[in-house]
């Protein structure tokens, strides 16, 4: 894990100002950190289909053989089973449907949480072959020391505005003194957006980009100081 110290000139602000005897600049301080995932919450939604969907040049309205959701289930838990997830790592979380074909029954879908202590098997997830799967996406990142990697970084946060007042104030021959004020920006942690990575049909990720780019979990924090002039 890298730490990335990050003190950019475009946030940058620094002022003196004399108030009655008080002198002070201010300044921001941020770092960012990665941090490995323990695990993964997966979420697979499947959904039936009509047969003949797949056919070529077949109008909606002559659509009569239903996979029922059943099936698509049966096939799709077997498929994790091969895979060494285990029934206790899946839980469903949603099931029904809101419109449907006109003239058609509802075409009733499932979704499933799934709880991955190993990214490898995201990865080999999305290549099962089901019809039935009309949706995968990571939905959380964790950690169970996560809490103590925030303090990390806001810890080092607050030392690289201290940092940039030191360097700052030595450039006109002044010292940096006590904090007045401290104060931490509303900060966006977990740098990762969940991205369906389904058609409608199959799974399809086809370079796996998609997964690449939830391998850490990216923490990043800014503090911002006021120092007195000494």
């Amino acid at each position: 894990m890298l730490f990335t110290f990050m003190c950019s000139l475009c946030f940058f602000r620094a002022q003196s100002q004399i108030n009655d005897q008080q002198r002070f600049i201010e300044v921001t301080g941020s770092a960012e950190l990665n941090v490995d995932p323990d695990e993964v919450i997966l979420i697979i939604g499947i959904e039936e289909y009509w047969k003949e969907e797949f056919e070529k040049n077949t109008d909606p309205k002559n659509y009569r053989t239903k996979i029922k959701i059943e099936e698509i289930e049966k096939d799709l838990l077997s498929n994790l089973t091969d895979l060494g997830i285990s029934k206790e790592q899946i839980k469903i979380t949603d099931m029904g449907n809101y419109w449907r074909y006109r003239g058609k029954d509802f075409l009733i879908s499932k979704h499933y949480e799934i709880s991955l202590h190993d990214l490898d098997q995201v990865t080999q997830i999305t290549k099962i072959n089901i019809k039935g799967i009309n949706y995968l996406t990571i939905g959380e990142l964790k950690n169970k020391s996560l809490t103590e990697f925030r303090k990390q970084v806001k810890i080092e946060a607050l030392r690289a505005a201290h940092d940039k007042a030191d360097y700052l104030l030595n450039s006109i021959n002044k010292k940096v003194g006590d904090p007045i004020q401290i104060i931490e920006e509303n900060n966006e942690n977990n740098y990762w957006r969940p991205q369906s990575m389904t058609s409608n049909t199959i799974m399809s990720t086809p370079d796996n980009s998609g997964i690449e780019d939830f391998r850490k979990i990216k923490l990043r924090y800014e503090i911002k100081v006021r120092y007195e002039i000494n």
